[in-house]
């Protein structure tokens, strides 16, 4: 099972040895044994007890490459076994690390799961090595203050179509103004992962959701991930409740563990594309020593037929290489459109999750109720409701305005209003109501966010020339007509009012 991959930059012309000696470091906390840099860049296999260590190297030709890989039985879990493998890249004054964590079981009978964790590795490189602050993500929390300005650059951030890192963010307690997450040591746990974003001052947070909108909000201790939209018009989110934090461990570790692995779940199939592991190392060595050989062969002047069937194995072997390649983006596509598959069926479950809680909780409310006589008196035709309780909402509406111009001692008033006492409405349109104006409050036009919280509620946006035409989802026959950009203040509450008009 694949934990944890990441990828460093560090710099300076000293940044190769910087990186040798941090990873001798720290191979000797793991193995208690001392690794010196030849032993490390020698090729070579090391075995200490039940642990393993294997090196291997490509240096014919720049940039060389190395390759270290220590593979350990589990303390705890027999059957389990845990495998680092650490990628050297080495080129001018850069030397790049990068890092892959998994776990190897030998059958099905080994049933615990793991828990994610940031290899002890990338701490022993923060503390030792520098990193490249421009190609290093979340190497410091960014902070955002309770203003529109900085609300709406946050939302810019969110939005940015080139973003490919998720933004996790901290809000503080009510009660004390202070995260439950320390963002700080937070961030250190998912530097080069994603970028935490937290406030050092008091957050109005229902000014912060008419930006942000509610889906991209946090409030009172949660903490929100919001991942990159993947060449889609909304960004997934993950947010983790106060209530849900506050009950693991109260180590920092638990909860940093939490956190980490709904990042590592979507930046893992990403960056184990980019990482190098013993088998890129040996390809690369086998295919330096081909072209060195090359080189060699078309340094030679004679006996022309073995250079002209050399040549032939040549191109053989690179129509091969080219093959491989193509295979292998392929699968990397493939690989790409499962992740973003996986994702939405994530996404998928949540929602189901939780219309089933509702569907649970109305339908316990319903069995509480008291058991009520007749038959059902409405019988729905083609028409299917576009929000729960549209329809009977609309019937009881109209029975409410009937019923006031009836003489209150007739047969009829007495019976619509038995008919209305056993049945009382839901008051899902107020909801709906609310949710627009929240939606539109300040409008300046329509944004991804505002898109996706009108889809949440059964509506889209179909742009033509200098309008939008709001509608219920796939049902063009009633729409409301606005313009992109508003012509004055009044423009939020006029839209609502059409809203309502045409559509409720």
């Amino acid at each position: 099972m694949l934990i944890y991959v990441n990828q460093f930059e560090l710099i300076g012309p000293h940044s190769f040895s910087a990186a040798i000696s941090t990873i001798s470091g720290w191979l000797k906390q793991v193995t208690k044994k001392h690794f010196t840099n030849d032993m490390l860049l020698s090729g070579d296999e090391f075995t200490i007890d039940k642990m393993k260590v294997r090196t291997f190297t490509a240096t014919a030709m720049t940039p060389a490459l190395y390759s270290i890989l220590l593979s350990h039985p589990d303390k705890s879990v027999k059957g389990r076994q845990w495998i680092t493998e650490i990628g050297v890249k080495f080129e001018g004054n850069s030397t790049t690390i990068s890092i892959l964590l998994e776990t190897s079981d030998i059958s099905t009978l080994v049933k615990d799961i793991p828990s994610t964790t940031r290899p002890k590795l990338v701490s022993y490189l923060l503390q030792n090595a520098t990193l490249n602050p421009e190609s290093t993500l979340g190497l410091h929390t960014q902070t955002i203050t309770n203003n529109y300005d900085s609300f709406k650059a946050f939302c810019y951030e969110i939005e940015r179509s080139d973003r490919n890192f998720p933004l996790v963010f901290v809000s503080n307690c009510k009660t004390n103004k202070a995260p439950i997450v320390n963002p700080y040591k937070l961030q250190e746990q998912l530097v080069g992962l994603a970028q935490v974003i937290h406030s050092e001052e008091e957050i109005d947070s229902w000014e912060l959701e008419k930006v942000l909108t509610r889906k991209y909000s946090a409030w009172d201790g949660a903490v929100n991930i919001i991942y990159p939209s993947f060449g889609r018009e909304y960004c997934g989110n993950r947010l983790i409740r106060s209530d849900t934090l506050s009950s693991l461990n109260d180590k920092y570790e638990n909860k940093f563990q939490h956190i980490l692995s709904y990042i590592t779940h979507t930046t893992n199939g990403y960056n184990k594309k980019r990482h190098f592991s013993p088998t890129d190392v040996r390809a690369k060595r086998q295919k330096d020593s081909r072209i060195q050989l090359k080189e060699r062969f078309n340094e030679l002047n004679s006996d022309g037929e073995y250079k002209s069937l050399a040549e032939e194995a040549f191109e053989q072997l690179e129509e091969q290489e080219s093959v491989f390649a193509q295979l292998k983006e392929k699968y990397e596509r493939e690989a790409d459109d499962q992740l973003l598959a996986n994702l939405e069926a994530n996404q998928e479950l949540t929602q189901c999750k939780n219309d089933k809680r509702v569907l649970e909780i109305r339908l316990n409310d319903f069995m509480d109720k008291p058991f009520k006589q007749g038959k059902p008196i409405l019988i729905f035709g083609d028409e299917s409701e576009k929000y729960e309780g549209e329809i009977s909402e609309l019937v009881i509406d109209a029975l409410n305005n009937y019923i006031k111009n009836s003489k209150q001692t007739s047969r009829k008033y007495h019976l619509l209003q038995d008919i209305l006492n056993n049945n009382p409405i839901e008051a899902a349109r107020p909801v709906v109501f609310d949710e627009l104006k929240q939606i539109f409050n300040n409008y300046n036009g329509m944004t991804s966010p505002m898109k996706q919280a009108l889809k949440c509620i059964g509506l889209e946006v179909i742009q033509d020339g200098n309008h939008n035409h709001l509608r219920f989802i796939n049902d063009d026959r009633c729409k409301v007509t606005f313009a992109k950009t508003p012509s004055d203040r009044r423009a939020s509450g006029n839209i609502v009012r059409d809203i309502k008009a045409e559509l409720f």
